[in-house]
């Protein structure tokens, strides 16, 4: 397999910050907080390995050498090995680079400080190193994959072959790829239009927004929702670093949790055992159910004051400027920490506050399947911030078919027999609710899956339950739920089997 020049565009980067610019940063995304709740049990992403890809910082069309690596002498990386993954002139640094590694592992200007091991790619060498010479996927140490840069192929066959490339790597190997959009709506993001990705924007929302089409490609053409989250710094190269440092932090925390939080774990040549707390749908979720939709930034970034405001709701329940809003680790951590939950359907009892579910919707014939998650509102002004994750389907072999399940996420009111918010995008692999709960009345969350005949979806839902002030808008159009609901209530009072129905799939061979 070639690719002919993968053109990166590397943003400049100020490689560093004032100490009270630093301390307003950390404060936004809610770490201060988690530090002061846990003192020294904060997670700090120790043991927890990353890959940093950069943009060669060097012209490299004469046959130059790529310069691609942080200075290791920087001291905010003291005590750490980074190990450069492929040839890097020697003495020769990027400033880039050495940026995107202080936010991401840095002693004291990251909240991962104790992520020691980083191996570093130049991105042309890191997508040549996703397939080995029979067409299946490699495997690589690392969990978490920084990438603050932006690219484009020649050609639309190519740009899809890599994107399949990025989705299986996430899908079979569990590895969890952090990326940054433009700064800008005109040039292209690549990465940010895979399926299975996080991707990051800024919170002044001066970012590129949804995904780029590929022309041609039947998957990757439809245009989808992007970013899924933002940072709160004033490029997307910085703002990448911050949510892949987040992610350590729940890596960590799902890892050493282990059975005390997941109820399932899988072992991957290579990695060892991940468990569900730490799955790539997982920390998706999590992260996007933890994110603030309305937020009071100390520093100089913009703050969320409208969040999905008119005209910028998108079918998967998001924003179209900020996804799910601000990254907040607080929250996040407290979802994970609230352990894995199982549906009703698989004898789970009521939800707490803060949880998640790593499930799957299993099929014999064609059928429609749902999970449910039953909880009361117990508190005035709660607000629900629940996400559903699951990734595109990649075939480990050369052939690279893909397979991209359909899941709604909707939330019944069962005391008033009425569905109150849905989300049930066509063409994203999220779904997410947002709504202010009444006091007093029973809740349904429900997960319902339309997909291939004898096929397994596994999905994540992540939730958490927030004394919030926001009254939250609903769409007239889910009032119009019937009262077909009260089978469900029973549902939940005698553990009954599954709803079933019809199916339909997207399912593309390449």
């Amino acid at each position: 397999m070639k690719f002919i020049r993968l053109y990166s565009v590397a943003v400049t980067l100020s490689v560093s910050m004032s100490p009270a610019a630093l301390a307003s940063s950390l404060t936004d995304i809610g770490y201060p907080a988690l530090q002061a709740e846990l003192g020294t049990r904060t997670p700090t992403g120790v043991g927890v390995r990353v890959s940093q890809v950069e943009a060669p910082s060097n012209d490299t069309s004469g046959g130059a050498a790529p310069i691609f690596m942080p200075n290791p002498g920087d001291t905010e990386f003291s005590g750490k090995v980074i190990t450069p993954m492929g040839g890097n002139p020697s003495g020769s640094f990027s400033d880039h680079a050495t940026g995107v590694g202080r936010l991401f592992y840095g002693n004291t200007s990251s909240i991962a400080p104790g992520t020691a091991q980083i191996d570093v790619y130049e991105a042309n060498t890191w997508i040549t190193s996703l397939s080995n010479l029979s067409g299946t996927a490699t495997t690589s140490p690392s969990r978490i994959i920084n990438h603050s840069w932006i690219g484009a192929p020649d050609t639309p066959s190519e740009t899809g072959q890599i994107l399949r490339l990025v989705d299986r790597q996430v899908h079979s190997k569990e590895s969890i790829h952090v990326v940054g959009l433009a700064n800008g709506p005109a040039d292209s993001p690549l990465l940010g239009s895979a399926y299975n990705v996080i991707s990051v924007g800024r919170t002044d929302g001066g970012h590129q927004r949804n995904t780029i089409s590929v022309t041609g490609d039947s998957l990757y053409e439809p245009v989808r929702t992007a970013p899924l989250l933002v940072a709160p710094e004033s490029t997307t190269s910085n703002a990448t670093p911050v949510v892949s440092a987040a992610a350590a932090l729940l890596v960590q925390t799902g890892h050493e949790g282990g059975a005390g939080l997941s109820q399932g774990s899988t072992t991957i040549t290579g990695i060892g055992t991940v468990y569900n707390a730490e799955r790539s749908e997982t920390i998706k979720a999590t992260l996007m159910a933890g994110a603030d939709r309305d937020t009071s930034n100390s520093g100089n970034s913009a703050n969320i004051a409208d969040y999905r405001g008119a005209g910028h709701e998108t079918p998967n329940g998001l924003d179209d400027r900020y996804g799910a809003g601000q990254v907040n680790i607080l929250n996040s951590y407290h979802i994970l920490a609230g352990g894995e939950q199982p549906s009703l359907q698989l004898g789970g009892d009521d939800i707490g506050r803060f949880g998640f579910d790593y499930g799957a919707l299993e099929r014999s014939g064609v059928n429609q399947t749902s999970a449910s998650y039953f909880f009361n509102a117990t508190s005035d002004a709660t607000t629900l911030f629940a996400s559903l994750a699951w990734n595109l389907d990649v075939s480990n072999d050369t052939q690279l078919t893909a397979q991209l399940s359909n899941l709604d996420l909707a939330l019944f009111d069962v005391t008033s027999d009425r569905l109150v918010a849905s989300s049930n995008s066509l063409l994203d692999n999220t779904e997410n609710v947002f709504f202010k709960l009444l006091v007093g009345n029973r809740y349904e969350i429900r997960v319902t899956g339309y997909s291939p005949i004898d096929a397994v979806t596994d999905y994540a839902l992540a939730w958490r339950m927030d004394l919030s002030p926001s009254p939250v808008p609903v769409p007239p159009t889910v009032w119009l739920f019937g009262s077909g609901l009260a089978g469900i209530a029973a549902l939940a009072r005698r553990h009954r089997s599954q709803q079933r129905g019809d199916a339909r799939m997207i399912q593309e061979s390449r």
